[in-house]
Parts: structure tokens; C-alpha cells; sequence
């Protein structure tokens, strides 16, 4: 049975300054850690990002939820019920998915490490290797470059360039000096629903000669019609990304045929069982899957790849180069080992990754932590 839930709120250091359109992003970023202890003593760990880049919530706003509503939701309830404990969370507030992926990725690291097995290994996967892709928002072509031929000489071989917040022509250069650094690497461009029809169509020339393999989620997460309409002419593969969150949704979409291509994120679509699902569901319809993350540490990153062993069709690369380049979560304990541009998840118990307990201790002043304890 859960006794407790925890919920410690950390700044964790930025290494590098990253984009949010026109605007940098820089300093440190809030992150939520969850701490999920049963009746036996078990411990399992969660994580909920708050990257000002995606998340359409603070880390407060989170901390609060999961120690006001989804803590509270599932204190009493038995850990290894875990649909029960999704349920309960549903019941409890509806959306809030980030927060409740949190709570979930606890639950299921506590039963893991209770029963002595990887995740994975409960979900029916088995440890694997993903290869990292690395997203580049420089808004020069000549940082583009510089930034490429450095991850490229690295191992990296898959780049994500984000697009959209300035005008085609310098896109369009952008697009050619990441080809120029990268010649035999695999290119994408992310939108994060800033394209207009006219800035699409003076970048489908330059984007089809530099080979790219397909687009972003061009439009807002409601604009099917719209997306609809672009698949008329649009050269280009097409992803979604920000549309999708529940099977609900992407199957509305997959019907529809408007994608060939869906990254999943585990905090975006609410936890292990709904990414699961959603993978399986793209899967039915030939579309290809792709690793996202909303740039969690290697706790996050670790949850993630233990929840996409459990299903097939995953495509090349994936989001999860954050912890590894840019995010200083150097006091999580554990978590994928990089091997050059691959992660790697192996076999240890739960999902191999913890934060360090001082995180939680509540007699250090500068500590935010919230307690939920049976019989509150």
C-alpha cells in the first residue's frame, strides 16, 4: 500500500543557452521530484520537467497538484494495482498530465525495485539502446554550422532544427549549413506549430535538396483541417508532436492520415501505460514512433526508454540528449550510460535512476518539499 507521496521542487543548472523562439533561455531550470514509499518500505522516484521551452506549467504549479490532488488521490491505494492507480489520478483532475506522469513513473520504479526487476522488465520490453538526435535553435547559419560540425564530430549523426520563428530565406540557410556540416546525417525541422502555408512553401525546395526526412508539427494542435489542406501539396513527410496527448487524439489523426511520423513524450501523454498504448496504436496504422522528451534529467530519460522496450515501429533518434549536453543533473544517481551518440538502459532494478535523498530532507532551509502521508 502507498504510505506516502513526496514532491521536492529543484533548480538545476543550465550548461548552454537555448532558444524559445527569438528568446534565450538560460540560468537553471525548475524541476519536480516525486517520492513514492509503500507500507514494506519500497521507494520509487519520479520527475516532472518544466522546461520554459514546453511546459504550459511552472514546476510550483505541479508540485502543488501532485501534493493537493494526485498525492492525496493515491495515498492507500496498493502500488501494484498501477492501472488503479492511473484511474485514480483520472478521477482526481482531469489534464494535468506532466504531474500525473510524475506520480506514475514513481509507482512503477517502487514496484520494479520492490520486486527486484528493471522496469522493463514488468512491461514486458527488455533493456535496448536508442541513439541520441540533437535539436539545434542557433537562429545564425554559421552557429548552426558550429554547433553541428561539434555534435557531428561527437557521434551524432540525427539533428532536429528548429524552425519557423524567423523568416524562410534565413531558414533556409540555416537548413543548408546543417547539411554543409553534417553530409551524410539525418536532418528534421520542428515547427512547434509557428508554419505559415508561405514560409512552408519557400522552405519545401531548399528542405527536399538538403534531403530533410520530415517536418514537425507545422501547425497548432487543433489545426487538422488546416494540416489536413497542407497534405495536398506539402512535399515533405509530416510529424506531430504537440497534437497528440491521448489515444483519444491520435487516433483522430492517424484516421484522418495527416502524419506519417509521432513523437511521444512520456511527461506530454501522462505516463508509462498511455505512452504505451499510443505507441502500439501508431504502430496499427504504419505510422513511425519517435522518442520525444520535454528535457528531463537522466531520471526522466531512464523512464521513458523503459516504457518504448515495450513496443516496436520507434524510428531513429530521439530527444533524449538533454541530461547528456545541456542539463547539470549531475546529482541523479544512475541512469541511461551513454556510448558515444547511444544511450543505453540496462538491467538493474526499478528504472535505474534516482535523485539523491537529501533532495527530500525537510530540516534544510532550502528545501521545498511537500508530504502527503496515509491517514492525512
Amino acid at each position: 500500500m502507498i504510505v506516502s507521496v513526496e514532491v521536492t521542487v529543484r533548480d538545476l543548472r543550465l550548461l548552454d543557452v537555448q532558444m524559445k523562439g527569438l528568446v534565450p533561455v538560460q540560468g537553471t531550470q525548475e524541476s519536480v521530484f516525486v517520492r513514492v514509499t509503500s507500507d514494506s518500505g519500497a521507494v520509487g522516484h519520479g520527475e516532472a520537467s518544466s522546461w520554459a521551452v514546453f511546459s504550459e506549467q511552472s514546476a510550483t504549479a505541479m508540485a502543488a497538484m501532485i501534493s493537493g490532488l494526485l498525492g492525496p488521490a493515491v495515498v492507500g491505494l496498493d502500488e501494484y494495482h498501477r492501472t488503479g492507480v492511473q484511474e485514480a489520478m483520472e478521477a482526481a483532475v482531469p489534464g494535468n498530465q506532466v504531474a500525473k506522469a510524475a506520480v506514475d513513473m514513481a509507482v512503477h520504479d517502487l514496484v520494479a525495485r520492490d520486486v527486484g526487476l528493471p522496469v522493463c522488465g514488468l512491461l514486458g520490453g527488455r533493456p535496448f539502446r536508442v541513439a541520441l538526435s540533437y535539436s539545434v535553435s542557433a537562429p545564425v547559419p554559421e552557429d548552426v554550422r558550429r554547433v553541428v560540425e561539434k555534435r557531428y564530430d561527437a557521434g551524432y549523426r540525427t539533428f532536429k532544427l528548429k524552425v519557423g520563428a524567423l523568416d524562410p530565406e534565413t531558414d533556409a540557410a540555416r537548413i543548408g549549413a546543417m547539411r554543409a556540416a553534417a553530409a551524410d546525417a539525418v536532418i528534421r525541422l520542428d515547427y512547434n506549430c509557428r508554419a505559415t502555408e508561405g514560409h512552408l512553401r519557400r522552405i519545401m525546395g531548399p528542405a527536399e535538396a538538403a534531403g530533410v526526412e520530415f517536418c514537425e508539427q507545422p501547425f497548432a494542435a487543433h489545426q487538422l483541417d488546416r494540416t489536413e489542406r497542407l497534405r495536398s501539396w506539402f512535399a515533405l513527410p509530416i510529424g506531430f508532436d504537440e497534437a497528440v496527448t491521448t489515444v483519444e487524439s491520435l487516433d483522430t489523426v492517424l484516421r484522418r492520415g495527416l502524419c506519417d511520423v509521432v513523437s511521444l513524450k512520456f511527461g506530454r501523454v501522462g505516463g508509462t501505460r498511455n505512452l504505451i498504448d499510443m505507441a502500439r496504436t501508431a504502430e496499427r496504422y504504419g505510422v513511425g514512433v519517435y522518442c520525444g522528451s520535454l528535457n528531463e534529467s537522466r531520471l526522466g530519460v531512464a523512464a521513458a526508454m523503459h516504457a518504448f522496450s515495450a513496443v516496436g515501429g520507434l524510428v531513429g533518434g530521439s530527444d533524449f540528449y538533454f541530461p547528456y549536453e545541456i542539463l547539470d543533473d549531475g546529482d541523479i544517481i544512475g541512469g541511461p550510460v551513454r556510448d558515444g551518440a547511444d544511450i543505453v538502459i540496462g538491467d538493474g532494478a526499478g528504472h535505474g535512476a534516482a535523485p539523491p535523498d537529501h533532495w527530500f530532507d525537510t530540516s534544510r532551509p532550502d528545501r521545498r518539499v511537500d508530504m502527503v502521508r496515509r491517514g492525512r
